[in-house]
């Protein structure tokens, strides 16, 4: 049988990234005791930006061996395995050579570690410098809008987010520029804003940070608002549905009788509709006087069963009875009215249960005195 044995699992990307170990071959190992050569300009620029205001602030792995104030000393091998300074070089002599070149940095006497001169900054002013750009073209990349963008004033950092971990992703299509003075960010907007990296590319939108972090407080407000709308009115459908879904199942069993004459006695009234109903199907109750407000001119008579309550009101109807001295209107209560009528019932007991209980207790206290606690 064939055997298959599992893959060892691959480290973080981040480790993968700025960890990888440097190549212990011979040769190099020569090579990296010439410290003869000189080191490229792009190296020098790389390795202070590395330790600039911009980037150390960001930069979770670097302030972690820095310290909070970032004067702490990083290892030169450490820096020799990122990315962008091992593509220049892997001599460690011209590694350490553009670390003397880069300004506002210190190698140490052995030549093993670096570090920054001055601490960071306690005030972070870089949003004030810093514009938001979008609508950026594939395969745009930092040293494109490092190189555009320069036309406004010096840049200090490109932040160009991409869709995943690994720098081989492309950018998500947009990006922030910090300038090294606030000027240059406030003239960005208008010099860059409409024009395109390059000729048959979607012309640039450029705005302050202060201006995008509003935009997106809004329309994260606005997102939330319309979240808690949508919630709401999904609430009231799923609401209105169950009563649809109540109502539906009530059996439709009670007939309102309306545009009864006013100023009839109220027990004769009622006395009689129990009889004219009674005549017609079996009546369960009627409900007139007390308790539907009130209202002398309706009445609910509550019939046993459905075909009882629908041939009650076809009857009457065709034959217009009256009460009162006024032929009544007669229908059926459905949907929401017979829930809405339903509910009250159910109140209405409950409260006159919690009346008889009381009075009750009152007779008995009454009689026999109250009852011990």
């Amino acid at each position: 049988r064939d055997v298959y044995l599992a893959a060892p699992p691959l480290a973080p990307p981040w480790r993968r990234l700025r960890r990888r170990p440097l190549a212990k071959h011979p040769q190099m190992a020569e090579a990296a005791s010439d410290s003869s050569l000189a080191p490229p300009a792009e190296l020098v620029s790389q390795l202070g930006f590395y330790f600039s205001d911009s980037n150390l602030r960001r930069d979770r792995f670097l302030i972690r061996l820095t310290g909070a104030d970032g004067t702490g000393a990083v290892p030169i091998e450490t820096l020799a395995t990122f990315n962008r300074v091992a593509a220049h070089t892997q001599d460690v002599g011209v590694i350490v050579a553009a670390l003397r070149q880069a300004p506002g940095l210190v190698v140490s006497d052995d030549e093993q570690s670096v570090r920054r001169v001055s601490p960071l900054p306690d005030e972070d002013t870089s949003a004030a410098r810093t514009v938001y750009v979008e609508q950026l073209p594939a395969g745009v990349t930092i040293d494109m809008l490092r190189e555009a963008f320069g036309a406004c004033g010096a840049v200090t950092c490109v932040s160009l987010p991409r869709s995943g971990p690994s720098h081989s992703r492309d950018a998500l299509g947009f990006a922030f520029v910090e300038f090294e003075t606030e000027a240059a960010a406030a003239a960005a907007p208008e010099r860059m804003g409409g024009t395109a990296l390059r000729d048959g590319q979607p012309p640039l939108r450029v705005m302050r940070k202060a201006a995008w972090e509003e935009q997106k407080a809004a329309y994260k407000s606005a997102r939330a608002a319309g979240s808690r709308r949508s919630a709401k009115a999904e609430r009231a459908k799923a609401a209105a549905a169950e009563a649809e879904r109540a109502a539906a199942a009530l059996p439709q069993t009670v007939v309102a009788v309306t545009a009864i004459a006013r100023g009839g006695n109220i027990k004769a009234i009622r006395k009689e509709m129990n009889s004219v109903f009674g005549a017609v199907a079996p009546v369960e109750f009627v409900d007139y006087g007390f308790s539907n407000s009130g209202d002398p001119t309706v009445a609910y008579v509550r019939m046993e069963t459905e075909e009882g309550a629908a041939e009650a009101v076809r009857l009457l109807s065709e034959r217009e009875q009256p009460f009162g001295g006024a032929a009544a209107q007669f229908a059926l209560l459905r949907g929401e009215k017979l829930l809405r009528y339903t509910d009250r019932i159910r109140e209405l007991r409950a409260a006159s249960g919690k009346t008889r209980q009381r009075k009750r207790q009152q007779w008995w206290e009454r009689k026999w005195g109250a009852k011990a606690a």
